[in-house]
């Protein structure tokens, strides 16, 4: 031992003493780097995003569904209301064709039902009538509109009806309305009082809310003749004797 050398003890305090070759510096566990950070935030959006994009495509689709429905319902509606305002149509009742003017000129056809009580879900119509027409809407549409007009109206108080808000909406946004009636085995594109009662009549026009498709119906009006099948039959007179000489 010299100097206070003893390699006993140094042998023992290099066996303690760590490698430093193996050493793993603390610092690499501390936490993420930025790139790490970063690189997670980005993935994160992309998900966010694709989650996002998913949820709205459903949420659009169901919605343009359920408006489908919903446009299909209401033309459905209109459609059995009309088709059995013409088939109730009484015995006396009458159907005429009539074109009036908007306010900006435009023609509109207008049905009108007169002696009619109970179309259209109207019990009495105290001796007036019903006006069905395709009124113009500020969009450039019609809308399928019902009116009460009462008995015998002046010619002032007519248009005055037409011009306030008594109608009653029925079926919005629709286009190119046109009315037929047939009758004498051929269509007639006009319908005068006086032409009595037709046998069907056919409406056309075209519906926005389905895409602008093309409505053709046809709406069938009991004759007067099978009313007269169901009277009972005249009795037939007592055959006269002849008288003698």
């Amino acid at each position: 031992m010299r100097n206070g050398y003893h390699p006993r003890s140094a042998r023992h305090s290099d066996a303690k003493r760590p490698n430093s070759e193996f050493r793993i510096p603390n610092s690499e566990f501390a936490g993420f780097t930025l790139f790490e950070v970063i690189l997670a935030l980005m993935i994160l959006g992309m998900l966010t995003g694709a989650v996002y994009s998913i949820t709205s495509a459903a949420t659009e689709a169901s919605r343009a569904t359920m408006e489908e429905q919903s446009s299909v319902r209401r033309v459905e509606a209109f459609l059995k209301v009309t088709r059995d305002a013409f088939l109730n149509l009484p015995r006396e009742g009458r159907v005429q064709l009539e074109f009036s003017k908007s306010a900006s000129g435009a023609p509109v056809p207008e049905v009108i039902f007169e002696e009619a009580p109970g179309v259209f879900g109207v019990p009495s119509l105290g001796g007036g009538s019903l006006i069905l027409a395709a009124r113009p809407r500020a969009d450039g549409s019609r809308t399928m509109s019902l009116l009460l007009v009462p008995r015998d109206p002046g010619i002032g108080e007519l248009d005055r009806l037409k011009a306030g808000n008594g109608w009653i909406p029925l079926l919005p946004r629709v286009e190119k309305v046109k009315w037929s009636f047939f009758a004498n085995g051929e269509w007639k594109d006009e319908w005068p009082r006086e032409n009595g009662r037709p046998l069907t009549v056919r409406l056309e026009m075209e519906y926005l809310d389905m895409g602008g498709s093309k409505i053709d119906v046809q709406f069938w009006i009991p004759p007067l003749a099978a009313a007269q099948k169901n009277q009972p039959p005249a009795p037939t007179p007592a055959p006269q004797k002849p008288q003698e000489p």
